[in-house]
């Protein structure tokens, strides 16, 4: 199931649930995106907004997809268009 992100703040809460379902610590994940612990904490906590590439980054290692539908082009709705961004992030850590 699909849940639609409207704002920052519904995102920072699926990025903290997604972390603890696989069973990593901030500590863990901020050094695989190459970031600091607390720049996590204040990320999760809404204290700092990320820059694009961070955010992107941060979805991809906990395998959150990023997804987009297409406006219907048909007047009738038989040709809606929706593509998935898979991000396979490889780290050499």
């Amino acid at each position: 199931m699909g849940v639609n992100v409207r704002n920052l703040d519904q995102l920072r809460e699926i990025v903290r649930q997604r972390r603890k379902e696989l069973g990593l610590t901030q500590k863990l994940t901020s050094g695989l995106i190459g970031h600091t612990q607390k720049w996590l904490s204040d990320f999760e906590s809404g204290k700092v907004d990320p820059p694009a590439s961070m955010l992107i980054g941060v979805m991809g290692l906990l395998e959150i997809p990023l997804q987009y539908e297409l406006p219907n082009t048909e007047p009738d709705g038989l040709d809606q268009t929706e593509f998935e961004i898979d991000f396979d992030m490889k780290l050499d850590r």
